[in-house]
């Protein structure tokens, strides 16, 4: 089985190669192990969130950027993502579901790391059979809003069994492009997660998937910012699935994947949500992180099922601030 973690140095070394025309910055701790500051205390740029993006899921997909249309006077930049492995890109990498540290600096982590570590909370890593061995380099991937420790380097080092020198942390915060473009290209993810949670059929079905969805503007409130990255996922997204099972379990699962037939709080902006949370996310219910709109192809009878939609009054009143 090939390595994620090798596969995602491509991208490491790419960063590595020239920071600074990218917006990042680049710092090696006491101990070894190399931060890539990719929009936390730095800028960061359209390029650095590409790569980011493609980190996340051990680069074993394509990503690309494009326009999503408001309407007649607006409109905003969109992520694409076509991936024909999500149990091993989504689930076994892009996922965050890897908690590390604790208090000020409890942050959660995805990429390439998570297939090493093998955590046992991470709930996810424990539904895909993919095991990374790499035991040269890791890969981690952080949205965090504090600069990685020492003490978090290590414990990521050790978890995957590698020197801490050949440990690489990619951290940004959700204030920044990188967070949002990353958080927008989680489409299918999201959709893996909806399926683990339904019980139905489960991500080994897909066949293979591309996902679409809106990159939330930028804005330097915490909350607001949160609001509209997840606003993008929950009302702005557009999912198209290949799965192989039968047309009446599609049908069934369909409506369960998106937010407007599951969500309990369906049509009330994130950051409302968040905020009555107490800006907590484990507060809020898991139904809430649906996507919008499911295409579903049935590759055994060509039939396609379709459910929900892309809701353009929430996006415009979370993006637009009219």
């Amino acid at each position: 089985m090939f390595s994620l973690t090798e596969n995602t140095m491509g991208v490491v070394n790419e960063i590595l190669s020239n920071p600074e025309a990218i917006g990042c910055e680049v710092t090696v701790l006491k101990c070894g192990a190399t931060v890539v500051d990719m929009g936390l205390n730095c800028k960061g740029s359209w390029k650095a969130a590409l790569l980011f993006t493609r980190a996340t899921m051990g680069d074993l997909g394509i990503v690309s950027l494009g326009e999503f249309k408001l309407d007649d006077r607006y409109s905003f930049s969109s992520v694409e993502v076509f991936i024909d492995q999500p149990m091993i890109a989504c689930v076994g990498a892009e996922m965050a579901d890897w908690r590390l540290g604790s208090g000020e600096y409890a942050t959660i982590a995805s990429g390439p790391a998570r297939s090493q570590a093998v955590a046992e909370d991470d709930f996810y890593i424990h539904q895909t059979p993919y095991r990374d061995t790499c035991t040269d380099k890791a890969v981690v991937c952080l949205q965090a809003v504090k600069f990685p420790t020492e003490e978090l380097a290590m414990t990521i080092a050790n978890s995957c069994h590698v020197a801490p020198e050949n440990t690489y942390i990619l951290v940004s915060n959700s204030t920044c492009i990188a967070a949002s473009m990353q958080v927008s290209a989680r489409i299918i993810e999201q959709t893996c997660n909806k399926l683990y949670r339904g019980g139905i059929i489960t991500p080994e079905c897909i066949v293979m998937a591309r996902g679409h969805a809106p990159i939330a503007p930028i804005v330097k409130d915490e909350n607001k910012t949160m609001g509209r990255i997840n606003d993008a996922l929950i009302y702005g997204s557009t999912v198209e699935l290949w799965v192989d099972s039968d047309d009446e379990t599609i049908e069934k699962v369909a409506p369960t994947l998106v937010a407007k037939h599951s969500s309990p709080l369906y049509g009330i902006p994130f950051e409302k949500i968040f905020v009555d949370a107490g800006c907590n996310f484990f507060n809020i219910p898991l139904d809430v992180h649906s996507i919008g709109l499911v295409n579903i192809h049935n590759v055994n009878t060509g039939k396609c099922v379709s459910s929900g939609e892309i809701n353009y009054d929430v996006l415009r009143a979370s993006f637009v601030n009219e």
